[in-house]
C-alpha cells in the first residue's frame, strides 16, 4: 500500500528549515541566516547565612520554605547550619526568590473564596 504525502504546516514549516540549512552548508552563505548569542549567567552561590536571611525575608519557617522550594525541610536546615550547600539549579530558583520574594509567594498561593471545609487537598502555609 501506498502512503499519502501528507504534512502539516509545522512539517513544512521544518522541512524548508532543513532545506535552507542545506543550502547555506553547501554554499557557505550565512547571511540568511539569524543566529543569536545569548548568556546565561551562573547562579549565585548562597552560604549559610544567605540562606537564612532570604528565608527570614519571606516570613516564614524552615519547614514551609522546604515546600516553598519543593525540598525537605532537613535540606534547608542543612543548607542554613552549612552542612551541604544549595545544588546550582536550587541556586537558580533562590535567585528568582531573591529578586522579589513577594512575587514568588504571590504565585504559588492560591487564590480561592474563603468557605469552610472539612479537608483540603491544598497545604497551608504561613
Amino acid at each position: 500500500m501506498k502512503r499519502q504525502n501528507t504534512t502539516n504546516a509545522a512539517g513544512r514549516q521544518i522541512m524548508a528549515g532543513i532545506a535552507e540549512l542545506e543550502e547555506v552548508l553547501r554554499t557557505g552563505d550565512f547571511s540568511k541566516l539569524t543566529m543569536r548569542t545569548v548568556e546565561i549567567p551562573e547562579p549565585s552561590r548562597y552560604t549559610p547565612k544567605q540562606v537564612k536571611a532570604l528565608r527570614q525575608r519571606l516570613g516564614v519557617s524552615q519547614a514551609v520554605f522546604a515546600e516553598l522550594l519543593a525540598v525537605s525541610a532537613q535540606l534547608v536546615a542543612h543548607w542554613e547550619y552549612g552542612i551541604r550547600k544549595p545544588a546550582p539549579l536550587a541556586c537558580r530558583l533562590l535567585d528568582k526568590i531573591e529578586e522579589n520574594p513577594s512575587a514568588y509567594l504571590s504565585s504559588l498561593m492560591l487564590h480561592r473564596p474563603l468557605r469552610r471545609e472539612k479537608s483540603s487537598k491544598h497545604r497551608k502555609i504561613a
